[in-house]
């Protein structure tokens, strides 16, 4: 009987960080853009259940030196399938995840700013890229 009622204390002690984590998995949940002059630059669909999932579609994220947004030359990215999105680590207000690009992973951190506004991240990169405001749909 002893074990049963501290297995069960454990599993009751549990519950508020399952709960916690499902929240902060509502708040990332949806479709998020991005815009640089009305125009689509990228697309992050981030989608709840026992470990936060998604995808990035059509982002073509053009710096220059300085790390500031330009825009894309065309839509070449846009019949590419999307890349799923692996790693996702969700903490409070912050998912950080990667992505395979050919060779290459690439690392994001992601954080929520308000309600349904983020800001991305690409992280170790070259040339520091100014974080990239992101709206959800």
């Amino acid at each position: 009987m002893r074990l049963f009622i501290i297995a069960l204390l454990s599993l009751f002690s549990s519950l508020p960080l399952a709960a916690q984590g499902a929240e902060a998995q509502k708040k990332f949940a949806g479709t998020w853009e991005a815009k640089l002059k009305d125009k689509v630059i990228c697309t992050v669909r981030l989608k709840a259940g026992a470990q936060i999932s998604g995808e990035t579609q059509s982002c073509s994220i053009i710096v220059d030196g300085n790390g500031d947004l330009q825009e894309p030359d065309s839509t070449e990215n846009s019949d590419r399938p999307p890349s799923h999105i692996l790693n996702a680590k969700l903490q409070s207000d912050t998912l950080t995840f990667e992505e395979k690009n050919e060779d290459e992973v690439l690392k994001f951190e992601m954080k929520l700013i308000g309600d349904g506004q983020a800001q991305l991240r690409i992280l170790d990169t070259a040339v520091p890229i100014k974080p990239i405001h992101f709206d959800r749909k």
